[in-house]
C-alpha cells in the first residue's frame, strides 16, 4: 500500500518556504510522521508570504494550507534551553 511507504519514519521540518518543506510533504503523504518545527511569533515565514507586496490578493493562504498538509505542527524557540530540550526529546535525544 503506497500510503504507507514511510510509515515508521519520523521527519523532523525545520526549513522555510518551498524546496524542503515539499520534500518532506512527499514524505508525509506516503506515511511518515513529519513534525514541522517552526520559531515562536508568525512562525514559517511562508505563512504569510500571501499577504506581502507584489503577491495577488488572496483571501486563504493556498501555497501554505497545500504545503502544511499531513505534518505536525510544533513551535519552539531554539534559542531557549527550555527549547532546546523540547526539540531533544523530539529528535529522539540525538
Amino acid at each position: 500500500m503506497t500510503e504507507a511507504l514511510f510509515a515508521g519514519l519520523r521527519v523532523i521540518d525545520c526549513a522555510s518556504y518551498v524546496a524542503a518543506p515539499a520534500a518532506a510533504l512527499v514524505l508525509a503523504d506516503y506515511g511518515a510522521e513529519v513534525i514541522k518545527i517552526e520559531p515562536p511569533g508568525e512562525g514559517d515565514p511562508w505563512r504569510t508570504q500571501y499577504r506581502r507586496p507584489g503577491m495577488p490578493p488572496a483571501a486563504h493562504n493556498h501555497p501554505w494550507i497545500m504545503d502544511d498538509r499531513n505534518k505536525l505542527g510544533l513551535a519552539l524557540d531554539l534559542k531557549a534551553e527550555a527549547g532546546r530540550a523540547v526539540w531533544a526529546a523530539v529528535d529522539g535525544g540525538r
